[in-house]
């Protein structure tokens, strides 16, 4: 039986759903090398879980320029959209078991700091699309994670309240928004970079090595 206490989950989708976060990292590698720019790896492994915004900040410290910083990302793009329609981007272990669970039982949103155009591509990519009521997605909102923008979208979008909601997040960054949001999370480190998580907000009740986690915590036996 479905837990009653929550009428809405909202689950992150790069990292947690989809291993996104590993061919982006590969990406900027690869985008990075062919500009011949020189950016710490460990700078690159802390951009998991970061919008656009604030990766554009870093990356222009080490590009001298806005100007250099779109000719590497262009280059990230394309490199991640090959590996996507060459069917190397793949789904998190139990996405699929866990929203379809969760759209029989639940509202379902989705909070992403990716822009429309790239996420949208990888949820129709990857058949995700049809769990999902509310999606809301970086370009969509003025500020992105860790600010809890995109949460209280799709609480304002779905019309319920933060208390019957609970997010879902594989990043530090994730948890802080969805915790600006007044919603409770259920954490699913993503196991693709190695990551230190000593200080993990409060509003974090669960955390599991996969998603079936979700399943203790919405009352599926």
């Amino acid at each position: 039986m479905a837990n009653q206490e929550w009428k809405l989950i909202i689950f992150d989708m790069d990292g947690l759903l989809v291993d996104t976060e590993r061919v982006y990292r590969d990406g900027w590698l690869y985008a990075i090398k062919k500009h011949e720019v020189v950016i710490p790896d460990e700078v690159v492994n802390n951009w998991g879980g970061k919008g656009t915004k604030i990766i554009n900040q870093e990356m222009i410290e080490y590009t001298g320029s806005l100007e250099k910083t779109n000719e590497v990302r262009a280059t990230r793009e394309a490199y991640f959209f090959e590996k996507l329609y060459d069917q190397q981007v793949e789904l998190k272990p139990y996405a699929k078991e866990v929203l379809s669970f969760a759209s029989e039982h639940y509202l379902v949103g989705l909070a992403s700091s990716s822009y429309e155009g790239r996420a949208g591509k990888i949820l129709e990519a990857l058949d995700l699309r049809k769990y999902i009521q509310f999606p809301v997605f970086g370009d969509n909102v003025a500020n992105l994670k860790p600010c809890p923008d995109v949460y209280l979208e799709v609480l304002k979008r779905a019309e319920i309240a933060a208390e019957q909601a609970l997010a879902v997040e594989d990043s530090i960054t994730g948890a802080t928004a969805a915790k600006g949001a007044g919603l409770k999370t259920v954490m699913v480190p993503d196991s693709s970079f190695a990551a230190s998580f000593e200080k993990i907000p409060e509003n974090v009740i669960k955390q599991g090595p996969d998603l079936r986690v979700l399943f203790g915590v919405l009352g599926r036996s």
